[in-house]
């Protein structure tokens, strides 16, 4: 059974979140030019798995240290877990592109933090 990603005290949408994207991971398309100056493209594959880009703000200690051990836990990318988009409500099986981005965030309070992240779906 996979991991769930951890709920935090603030929610993902609203004011602790700074930036969410959606976009396809990859582009699938192959581009082969002709002679005569037209350009053929087919997908390479047939599956368009989705990319989310996330920024968190306003996060407390205690949930930076929530996101931290759930990251270490997960190898970084390196094992998948549940994420539920807060777009669509949709559970997705997901892995971290990279690790997590922390800085603290100085607007208001020098105990919040800033959190940014990338997934891929599985």
């Amino acid at each position: 059974m996979a991991a769930t990603f951890p709920t935090l005290t603030g929610p993902p949408s609203g004011p602790n979140v700074l930036e969410f994207t959606d976009q396809i991971s990859t582009n699938p398309t192959i581009r082969s030019p002709k002679d005569a100056g037209y350009v053929q493209t087919r997908s390479r594959f047939t599956r368009y798995p989705r990319q989310w880009h996330i920024v968190y703000t306003g996060l407390t200690v205690a949930d930076r240290n929530t996101l931290r051990t759930h990251e270490e836990e997960r190898g970084v990318g390196g094992n998948y877990f549940n994420w539920t988009n807060p777009d669509d409500d949709v559970v997705y099986v997901v892995r971290f592109l990279s690790q997590i981005m922390y800085r603290q965030w100085e607007q208001t309070d020098y105990n919040r933090w800033v959190a940014s992240f990338d997934l891929e779906e599985v």
